[in-house]
């Protein structure tokens, strides 16, 4: 079995669409980083999530604290990412199958992707979802597929990380989902 890759992120949440966008540009030519999201958060925020070697990511982490100010909400850097959460943060998801659904749901972001991470490294699992504080009154969660016993190993590893650090909103397993849930999966979720 082929071992995924594995990289760091950086999670910068700026209270500032403006400051946001114009620190995001910042990090980006000064730091050598890969942006896998950077978009605007309900009410007003900006999000931005970078990858890359630590030492650039310090960097990133450097000029949004320097430049954003009062503005930077958060940041936190994350080493050592199973590649399927990065992709799945970039937006690359799988459509719905016939598989077990796990949902994980939680307030904070940063705690939010290292559960995903200790879903990834526990059993085989892909992700139909990944949102991170957009859309959907602002929540956080991600929505897992694959065969139900894994499913079930990924999903309770994650919901016990994230109840550990009082950061566990809900989970719930759907074991075999009917086929119209399946054919509204994607749609029922707001694009807001």
């Amino acid at each position: 079995m082929e071992e995924n890759r594995k990289s760091n992120i950086l999670i910068a949440e700026f209270k500032s669409i403006s400051r946001g966008i114009q620190v995001t540009d910042s990090m980006a030519k000064s730091a050598k980083i890969n942006i896998l999201q950077a978009s605007t958060l309900c009410p007003g925020k900006y999000l931005t999530i970078a990858e890359g070697e630590i030492s650039d990511l310090n960097s990133a982490e450097n000029i949004a604290g320097s430049e954003g100010g009062r503005h930077l909400f958060s940041s936190a850097l994350i080493s050592n990412i199973d590649e399927k959460v990065t992709g799945a943060i970039a937006g690359k998801l799988i459509d719905p199958g016939s598989g077990a659904m796990g949902i994980i749901e939680g307030p904070q972001m940063a705690d939010l992707v290292s559960s995903s991470d200790i879903a990834v490294d526990s059993a085989p699992v892909e992700f139909i979802e990944y949102r991170l504080a957009r859309g959907c009154g602002v929540a956080s969660f991600y929505i897992m597929t694959g065969e139900l016993s894994a499913l079930t190993e990924a999903a309770d590893n994650a919901a016990r990380y994230l109840k550990a650090r009082g950061s566990l909103l809900a989970y719930r397993i759907v074991p075999g989902p009917d086929r119209q849930v399946l054919r509204w999966m994607k749609s029922s979720l707001c694009s807001c």
